[in-house]
């Protein structure tokens, strides 16, 4: 049977209270809004708890619908990104986003097949040797299988699991999205019971719960490539962007890349990247001038690209 490729996309990001995640969501709806042609993507913004009364009239404005949800994984925020993936959505697939990944161009043509997609692990986190332990721990009865992140981790090593996955953006086609979701919740639930296992990595249960799923359902992960999921780290190394991941943990490490007005640099870089930044760029001046109108938003750009502000 051929393989059904997708072709109309919900796209989801869930937020919660920090007041960083209120200024990434305003830029993550402009661009949103300006490159995800609308016939082929509806957008959707969960609010843990409640909403941001400050966002109810901006993304009604972006025609980003809203839904409340709770905090799914005690004592673990990252988890609520499985919310979208529990209630049916519409289109052929679901992907969900951290709200610090920002569209500059369409990504559908990356999606040909039913499989579950996923960025590729960034930097070995966490290595082999934590999911070895947690494989035998889980009662799975699955063998480690050795796979390789885009960059060394601290202990220098690339080796970890195949099915490894950076959480930025992760796809799941329609008829997979629920029982799968589901899975995924189940053993983020059972890692945060036995966080000990996780070592110096106890912060990514969201990731490491979603490879003890696809053990457990048989399925290995088809990449997308890392330039849909950017990090700055590989900005010098590539020609195209599809979505720059401007995580906090990252922006301190490369300050040369920001100008004060939270602009990135567009020069230095292959064209086809300069052109990508020009894009974000656009959206940027936007979000800071919405940032600024919101109640008391201008507080919130302490929090936005800023090389200063350590996580």
């Amino acid at each position: 049977m051929p393989l059904t490729k997708p072709s109309s996309f919900t796209i989801a990001c869930v937020v919660d209270r920090h007041p960083r995640f209120l200024a990434e969501t305003v830029l993550w709806a402009h661009c949103v809004a300006n490159y995800l042609p609308t016939d082929k993507f509806r957008a959707l913004a969960y609010f843990v708890d409640d909403c941001h009364p400050e966002l109810t009239p901006f993304l009604a404005e972006k025609n980003i619908a809203r839904r409340v949800t709770s905090q799914l994984v005690k004592d673990s925020p990252h988890c609520n990104k499985i919310a979208p993936l529990l209630e049916d959505q519409w289109g052929d697939a679901t992907l969900i986003t951290d709200s610090d990944l920002f569209f500059v161009c369409d990504p559908s043509p990356l999606f040909r097949s039913d499989k579950i997609r996923a960025a590729p692990n960034n930097h070995c986190i966490p290595p082999d040797t934590i999911f070895k332990t947690i494989l035998e721990a889980s009662g799975l009865g699955v063998p480690y299988r050795p796979g390789m992140s885009l960059y060394r981790g601290k202990q220098g090593l690339r080796e970890t699991h195949i099915n490894n996955i950076s959480a930025g953006i992760v796809a799941l086609p329609k008829a997979k999205a629920n029982p799968f979701g589901a899975r995924w919740k189940h053993w983020a639930e059972w890692l945060t019971s036995h966080r000990s296992l996780l070592g110096n990595w106890s912060g990514h249960v969201d990731q490491v719960s979603f490879t003890l799923a696809a053990e457990e359902c048989g399925e290995d992960v088809e990449f997308l490539p890392p330039q849909v999921n950017t990090i700055l780290h590989s900005l010098e190394e590539i020609a195209t962007v599809y979505a720059f991941h401007l995580t906090p943990a990252h922006i301190p490490s490369f300050p040369h890349y920001f100008l004060p007005d939270r602009n990135m640099r567009p020069f230095g870089f292959a064209p086809g990247v300069c052109d990508a930044i020009e894009n974000l760029n656009a959206c940027i001046d936007a979000a800071v001038s919405d940032i600024v109108a919101l109640t008391g938003g201008e507080g919130h750009l302490e929090y936005f690209l800023n090389p200063l502000w350590i996580r």
